[in-house]
């Protein structure tokens, strides 16, 4: 069946994908081109984001920029997006995906402020500066596409974690309101809130004793955490034209995290993170 009839043709269209050096970002990116967009790389890490746009121009023969910008830096930011818009062409579909990890777990009460402050700076007020930067071009333009990247932790509370719940809640709250601002100009506006995903960032975790990947895993019904292109398809369907009647959503791909009730009760044995490189070899 063809992308046309699927309605997930890309071909012309513009993407800027924020944090899309490594994992999420970078699965994210590669799956837009693959549907034929040019893509722009957005990353704190010039020489990575440099590299992946490279490794995707070569793959999928689409036209790809890799640009460094901090999100939470205005200037920084539309400079970045004029200089992509210049190489590329206006944006059409912004994918959010830049985020931070707390150093360590820790107590509210015990917690930096600091901390929580530098998570709303990157999360919130960088999905917001990066947003606000190019949302009125796509209305003027009378199409656009926002897809943000909030989390199951977005939807739920999780002790310890208190920093990183406001600021993904905050996403959702984001991704609601602004929907219903300019849906009637043909932009959309919508999140995803990705369970556990065994990207590099998350695996040196589980290596060092911060994360128990078995414990994780056994608490999702899919018994396994994600792979970053998991996520990716759901973002590219926010994408796609096949997406247009839908807005302020926000699709948990979570394997399911979100609904167990009763995580005592056992449903058989997981699946370890060996058997996840031959799901991607086999599907991705």
């Amino acid at each position: 069946m063809s992308q046309e009839i699927l309605g997930s043709d890309l071909t012309a269209k513009v993407c800027l994908v924020t944090g899309g050096a490594n994992g999420i970002g970078l699965a994210t990116a590669q799956a837009l081109a693959v549907r034929g967009a040019s893509v722009c790389i957005l990353d704190l890490d010039l020489e990575a984001a440099r590299a992946a746009a490279d490794s995707i121009g070569k793959s999928t023969r689409s036209q790809s920029l890799g640009l460094r910008a901090s999100v939470a830096s205005g200037p920084e930011v539309q400079e970045a997006i004029a200089q992509c818009s210049l190489a590329l062409g206006p944006i059409d579909i912004l994918v959010n995906n830049a985020g931070i990890l707390a150093p360590n777990p820790v107590n509210f009460a015990e917690i930096d402020v600091g901390e929580i402050e530098e998570m709303q700076r990157v999360h919130v007020m960088g999905t917001t500066i990066v947003t606000r930067a190019v949302i009125n071009s796509m209305v003027e333009r009378g199409f656009g596409r926002v897809i943000n990247v909030s989390s199951v932790f977005g939807l739920l509370g999780a002790p310890r974690r208190i920093g990183y719940c406001i600021a993904k809640h905050a996403i959702v709250g984001f991704t609601r309101a602004l929907a219903v601002e300019v849906a009637r100009s043909g932009v959309t506006v919508n999140a995803v809130a990705p369970g556990f995903v065994l990207t590099e960032h998350l695996k040196k975790r589980i290596e060092v004793g911060l994360l128990d990947y078995s414990r994780i895993a056994d608490r999702a019904p899919a018994g396994r955490w994600a792979i970053p292109e998991e996520i990716a398809h759901a973002i590219t369907f926010f994408a796609s034209p096949a997406s247009g009647f839908i807005t302020g959503v926000v699709l948990p791909v979570d394997g399911g995290y979100t609904i167990r009730g009763d995580d005592g009760e056992s449903l058989g044995p997981i699946q370890y993170p060996a058997a996840l490189e031959a799901l991607r070899a086999e599907v991705f």
